[in-house]
């Protein structure tokens, strides 16, 4: 009885002496929001606009001159973030979410060692997964404009675009990953740490909501569109298990709304597309934006709120609803104490066999 207590009361002090040394420092939600604000929207940005410079040539097509405006020049994001996770030595465990399978056993978390496994889920099918899930999402969207004769697409396109748009397709891969790393791999880890799942998933979706907001042509559905994709996202990544499935989402759907079908990604319209919009049949409602595209439309909110109903209904069958009350610190914690228990009974049940070794012995000496 007496060992017992003696077991709780230390395992009691253990938990509370992990709390204290398992927390990072400065890993307050503000600090993170602005921590991420000032590196992504200053520092990648400024990494960005010289990467920009690097490929600018005056006598670049239209179709190229879009291309290296808006998304080769993220390079300087992704460039940005591989800088700030190496460098800070506490952040390089973010590294092992989205390096291939296998490749993330050589970064070490300085804290929670015992409850970050490097994914083992970012792999080519996982990637082919995604993109195939964002070509019928985005595909979707625009079935129902057509059908609802918001927009009339022709096709026009020649063999010679064909290197054009493989070129595309690579820098709008980079783009979305660029975007991908940022709030589904640093933004989402960093809060994960010390707060549960769902406030990571929450902020991250509001965040990656916000980062539209300049956009051309945005709207208040277009913001909260994109908020609910993010969310959504984040559930991915998180039932998933890899970053590397919503890469593939987020690649497949930029590029089969900007390059396929010519129309608005974002508010941004591409100078080269397989199909292209007959301009003067476009119209803005609740099934389509002529100015943003089909993310500020009703269609959107469905497709991306059934991807995330989608996870969390797995995740129920699964018996995994629990994770998202968790965080990394809590989950370590937890392990120790569980750790600690075992040993204790362990020790307890050696105890017990030695004492009944000497009571038999005994017996035996007093039988002689």
């Amino acid at each position: 009885m007496n060992a017992g207590i003696s077991r709780m009361t230390s395992g009691a002090l253990k938990m509370t002496e992990i709390k204290d040394t398992r927390r990072f420092k400065g890993n307050n939600l503000i600090w993170i929001l602005i921590l991420v604000t000032l590196l992504y929207m200053f520092l990648a940005s400024f990494a960005e606009v010289f990467v920009q410079g690097l490929v600018y040539s005056p006598g670049q097509s239209p179709a190229m001159r879009f291309i290296n405006e808006y998304y080769t020049p993220t390079i300087g994001a992704i460039v940005t973030l591989v800088i700030v996770c190496l460098v800070v030595r506490k952040n390089r465990f973010i590294l092992r979410s989205f390096l291939p399978k296998g490749m993330g056993n050589n970064f070490r978390p300085v804290v929670i060692e015992d409850t970050y496994k490097p994914t083992q889920e970012n792999t080519a099918r996982n990637l082919l997964i995604g993109l195939l899930l964002g070509f019928l999402t985005n595909f979707f969207c625009i079935l129902c404009a057509l059908i609802h004769g918001d927009i009339k697409l022709y096709f026009d396109c020649s063999a010679s675009m064909i290197p054009i748009f493989l070129y595309a397709l690579l820098m709008v891969f980079i783009q979305s990953t660029s975007e991908e790393l940022w709030c589904r791999g640093f933004m989402y880890e960093r809060i994960n740490i010390h707060y549960p799942l769902w406030v990571s998933v929450i902020i991250n979706g509001i965040f990656f909501g916000l980062l539209h907001c300049f956009n051309p042509g945005v709207s208040v559905l277009a913001i909260v569109g994109i908020a609910i994709c993010g969310i959504s996202y984040s559930l991915v990544r998180w039932y998933t298990g890899s970053i590397w499935v919503v890469m593939g989402i987020h690649t497949m759907w930029n590029f089969t709304q900007n390059f396929i079908f010519g129309l608005p990604n974002s508010g941004l319209v591409s100078e080269a597309s397989i199909f292209h919009l007959d301009a003067a049949t476009g119209i803005s409602n609740l099934i389509y934006s002529y100015e943003f595209g089909v993310e500020a439309a009703i269609p959107a909110l469905f497709v991306d709120g059934l991807l995330g109903v989608a996870c969390l209904l797995l995740a129920r069958r699964d018996g995994r609803l629990g994770e998202l009350m968790m965080s990394y610190e809590k989950r370590a914690a937890l392990a120790q104490e569980a750790q600690q228990a075992a040993e204790a009974d362990a020790q307890e049940n050696a105890y017990e066999a030695d004492v009944q070794d000497n009571t038999e012995t005994n017996q035996k000496k007093a039988e002689i």
